[in-house]
């Protein structure tokens, strides 16, 4: 699994989803376990994969932060650079139970056993 970074950035704000040949910008949430970033299009999964990281006795610390995943294809350089943004000051980790057990069981409403993809539950299966 990679999950390395050539750059990781905060920003005030961040940039706005775009694909092209030579360019793929996607929004939305890093998670840091013990200063490894990964990366989630969704929040759910990513608070899910935070909170049991965090479980380890491997992991002394995890954030969740509102970010966006960069590979921009260089061909003078190296190939594919892989920045992350992260916005500055946005921390999405409050120690809320209630939110957590919310967001949790939104997570859970969304696993499929025939899928490795977190599914965003319906309005009309909620």
């Amino acid at each position: 699994m990679r999950n390395e970074y050539d750059v990781v950035v905060e920003v005030p704000t961040l940039k706005g989803e775009y694909h092209s040949d030579r360019l793929v910008r996607e929004r939305g949430y890093a998670v840091n376990l013990d200063g490894a970033w990964y990366f989630f299009s969704a929040l759910e999964p990513a608070y899910a994969f935070g909170r049991a990281g965090r479980m380890s006795l491997q992991v002394g610390s995890w954030t969740i932060v509102d970010a966006v995943t960069e590979v921009r294809f260089d061909g003078l350089e190296r190939g594919d650079v892989r920045t992350l943004y992260l916005l500055k000051d946005a921390s999405l980790r409050d120690h809320d139970a209630e939110r957590d057990h919310e967001v949790l069981r939104r997570f859970a409403d969304g696993v499929r056993a025939n899928s490795a993809h977190w599914h965003k539950p319906s309005a009309a299966a909620e």
